[in-house]
């Protein structure tokens, strides 16, 4: 029976490279990009390692705004 390998997330925003880890004060509103580094890569993502956006990227490239 094959292990299944345990993929950990990497907790920078792909887009700013800053943490969006617990206690950086962008946890809580961090947005998940569901695209693989490969994908992200293609896209010219600046860390496409980041497997999250922060709440400010996300308001700069998609306009959500919340007011």
């Amino acid at each position: 029976m094959e292990k299944m390998k345990r993929v950990k997330n990497v907790e920078i925003c792909n887009e700013c490279g800053r943490s969006v880890s617990w206690g950086s004060g962008l946890f809580v509103n961090r947005v998940i990009d569901l695209d693989n580094w490969k994908t992200r890569k293609a896209n010219g993502k600046p860390f496409p390692k980041g497997d999250y956006i922060c709440r400010e990227c996300d308001e700069k490239i998609f306009g959500n705004k919340d007011d």
